[in-house]
Order: C-alpha cells, then sequence, then structure tokens
C-alpha cells in the first residue's frame, strides 16, 4: 500500500488536513497533494466532512479511499523511481482521447489494486510491481476494439481440436468482456474469480480442463503483446492454481 494511501484512509487524518487548510494553517507537502486531490472531487471532499459520529458511512468510506488513491496517484508522479513511468502512461492515455480525469482515475485503479488487489497482506508499498503495471498502460490505451477481435478471434483458431477451440473462443469472450467492457485495463483478480465464476466453476473435468488451460495460454498471449507484465502474469496464473506460475 503507497504510504498517502495508508496515511490518508484515517478519517481523523483526511479531516484534520482540510480544517487545516480552511484554516489557512501551513500544510506539508502530502497534505498539498490530498487537498488537491479533495478539490478535484468535492462530492467525496464534502462526503467525507459530513461524516458524524465514530462509525465510518459506506459512502462516506468510499469516498475516503477514492481520495485517498488520487493522491498518491499526484504523489508517484513525483516519485523518483515512478515518474517516468507515470508520465509515459499518462501521455499514451491522453493521446488516445482520455481526458485529464479519466487519465488519474486509470492511474489511480492501478494503485488501488496494489493496496486491496490481493490476498497477501503486505506492509510496504510494491513499487516495483506499480511501475510494471504502468509499463503495462501504452499498449492498453492502443488497443481498438477491431484489434481486440482480432486478438479474440486468431487466439480462439489456434486450438488443435474442437475442444480446445471451443473453450479458447468462450474463455477470451468471456474475460475481455469483464475485464474490458469499459475499455481495456489492467487484468486484475477480481477479473480472474468473475472468469471461473461464468466460465469454469460447474463445467465437468474435462471443461474445467479445458478453459483452465485455455485462460493460462490467453494470460500468456497477453504478455506477449506486452498487455501483461511477468510479475502480473505470475500472480494470475497463481491465482488459477497453475502449478508452473
Amino acid at each position: 500500500m503507497h504510504p498517502l494511501i495508508a496515511r490518508f484512509l484515517s478519517l481523523e487524518a483526511a479531516r484534520e488536513t482540510l480544517r487545516k487548510e480552511k484554516a489557512g494553517e501551513p500544510l506539508d507537502a502530502e497534505e498539498q497533494l490530498f487537498v488537491a486531490a479533495a478539490a478535484a472531487h468535492p462530492q467525496q471532499r464534502g462526503e467525507v466532512l459530513g461524516v458524524a459520529g465514530r462509525k465510518l458511512a459506506s459512502d462516506a468510506q468510499a469516498s475516503l479511499v477514492l481520495l485517498a488513491t488520487h493522491t498518491a496517484a499526484r504523489s508517484i508522479a513525483q516519485d523518483s523511481k515512478l515518474a517516468s513511468a507515470t508520465a509515459k502512461a499518462r501521455e499514451a492515455l491522453i493521446s488516445e482521447g482520455a481526458s485529464e480525469e479519466e487519465t488519474e482515475a486509470f492511474i489511480a485503479s492501478i494503485l488501488l489494486e496494489e493496496a486491496f488487489g490481493y490476498e497477501e497482506e503486505v506492509d510496504t508499498f510494491d513499487a516495483s510491481f506499480v511501475e510494471e503495471a504502468l509499463t503495462e498502460v501504452p499498449a492498453l490505451a492502443a488497443l481498438t476494439r477491431e484489434g481486440v477481435d482480432a486478438m479474440m478471434m486468431r487466439f480462439s483458431q489456434k486450438g488443435a481440436t474442437d475442444t480446445e477451440r471451443t473453450a479458447r473462443a468462450h474463455i477470451a469472450k468471456s474475460l475481455f468482456d469483464i475485464a474490458w467492457s469499459e475499455g481495456p485495463a489492467p487484468i486484475n483478480p477480481e477479473h480472474m474469480d468473475q472468469l471461473v465464476e461464468a466460465e469454469i466453476a460447474g463445467q465437468d473435468e474435462e471443461q474445467q480442463e479445458a478453459r483452465l488451460r485455455a485462460t493460462v495460454e490467453l494470460l500468456q498471449l497477453l504478455s506477449q503483446q506486452g498487455l501483461i507484465g511477468p510479475m502480473r502474469l505470475s500472480r494470475l496464473r497463481a491465482q488459477l492454481g497453475d502449478e508452473d506460475a
């Protein structure tokens, strides 16, 4: 988890920072980033300020997560390790027509995944994974609907038998519909869970084996295309129980 997400997931820290801003008190560099993120999202800012009592309402909790991740997204643009990859990701998204707001949300989603997307809990920030995810963005941003359809067709046709071709077709269509229904984005564990539930769980043993194999092969293809980095590929394969991950 990025340190700024950890800091500003605290309601007390978030509200104190906004109180200091309103009072005109000096803010440190991290607080300035949080205030900028809050100013860009006035609805979420209002929900965080409007929480009463000790219990944090679900809407306010979601707003706090959004503001914290957007604060971290602003921070990595200034990070010596991540600034270059962040700049290239932003440039790729904007060049393909994304707005500034959409671009920031895309980058924030990568930080959200790093913080909460995997079962294992870690105390440190996995900057290497975030850097890899940022390097996936240009290839994802350049994908078109026609390109996705062509990739799906090529993948489906490469099965050695009718069973394999059918499995590949089901898996490719389902994964792309799940993960890229609103445009290409990093394939994440939630997408894989939905894919398994929709296309693998409940099938007979032969179908399960064929579709699991097709899923691994599709992930490998996406990796070869630069759409999935090595660390992401290993994590997703491990999630499927692939012993070679």
